[in-house]
């Protein structure tokens, strides 16, 4: 089998990640291709059983979706705590409209490192509490929550999305590029109208389709090739489904433009920093697969996906 599946490699043409490490690394690109699938089955050989049972940690390749070497080049490319765009000093533009302040609670679902949530924390001497969906990162995120001595007041905890619950009521809900990996969203939806409070507010940034344009091969290839499997909605199925809750829509604003420089700009000064730096296979692996994902991420965004802000209002309880 291993045979074979070396001959048909040989017949595909390489990939931007083979031609990428090949010229990094000076390695003939049908060698390493052979070598890497004879690692790659090995390691399925020996970790099956392992990742049967461990979904959440694996991506749909059933690789560990994160490793402190992933960790470690996301925060070279989006800064300390954060593994998307938009780092400390973008954190105030996003998050505006809530008018934080110390006497706010507020949850961050979809954490990350918690990155976004310490900068509430330290910005607005919010009370803000991190949910990952990933043990790995929330355990990542609580540990730099720990060094930052801001364990209490923003904390960042493992938890189940899918199946969101809350039981203390807060002011505020922030999401920041979540919500479009979590398949019941309706039910998620119905959970964060159950936890704000009456004028409880509801911030998120997210990934949405584009209705009004044809979806083309860069869309495909963004669908079938992220980590995790994408279930986007479009900006219409978020605003019907808030409608009904009673959530009072107040911002709708597409930032696809503003995301699509932030990913540019960082890959730019990505690409300046390796000019200067050594690393091992494994971390330029890392790093090669990181900006592969963020150019079909970027290639979608021309191609029937849009980036948006939504922002929404809970009325006040009827007396």
């Amino acid at each position: 089998m291993a045979a074979t599946r070396s001959t048909e490699d040989e017949t595909v043409a390489p990939t931007l990640k083979d031609r990428f490490l090949a010229w990094w690394e000076g390695h003939d690109v049908q060698r390493r291709r052979r070598e890497a699938a004879e690692e790659a089955a090995a390691a399925a050989a020996g970790s099956g059983a392992l990742q049967a049972g461990d979904g959440k940690h694996m991506n749909r390749k059933g690789k560990p979706l994160w490793t402190a070497t992933r960790i470690e080049v996301v925060e070279k490319i989006w800064g300390p705590g954060f593994s998307s765009p938009g780092g400390d000093e973008f954190i105030p533009t996003i998050v505006k409209p809530l008018g934080l302040n110390p006497a706010m609670s507020v949850l961050d679902i979809g954490a990350g490192l918690g990155g976004a949530t310490r900068a509430m924390a330290k910005q607005y001497g919010t009370w803000v509490t991190g949910l990952e969906g990933n043990p790995v990162l929330a355990e990542a995120g609580m540990f730099r929550s720990q060094k930052s001595g801001l364990a209490r007041q923003s904390p960042v905890m493992s938890t189940d999305l899918e199946n969101f619950v809350w039981t203390k009521r807060v002011d505020a809900i922030f999401s920041k590029e979540t919500f479009y990996m979590i398949r019941n969203k309706d039910k998620l939806i119905d959970s964060i109208e159950a936890v704000l409070k009456p004028r409880g507010q509801l911030l998120f940034t997210d990934y949405v389709i584009d209705p009004g344009h044809a979806r083309g091969r860069d869309f495909d290839g963004w669908i079938h090739a992220e980590p995790v499997e994408p279930a986007p909605w479009t900006v219409e199925q978020y605003a019907g489904a808030l409608a009904q809750r009673n959530l009072d829509i107040r911002i709708t604003e597409d930032n696809t433009d503003t995301h699509r420089a932030l990913i540019l700009t960082a890959i730019q000064e990505l690409v300046k920093h390796l000019e200067t730096v050594s690393m091992d296979h494994d971390t330029k692996l890392a790093v090669v697969e990181e900006v592969e994902m963020w150019a079909r991420r970027v290639a979608a965004l021309s191609s029937g996906l849009r980036y948006y802000r939504f922002y929404a209002l809970k009325p006040a309880e009827l007396t």
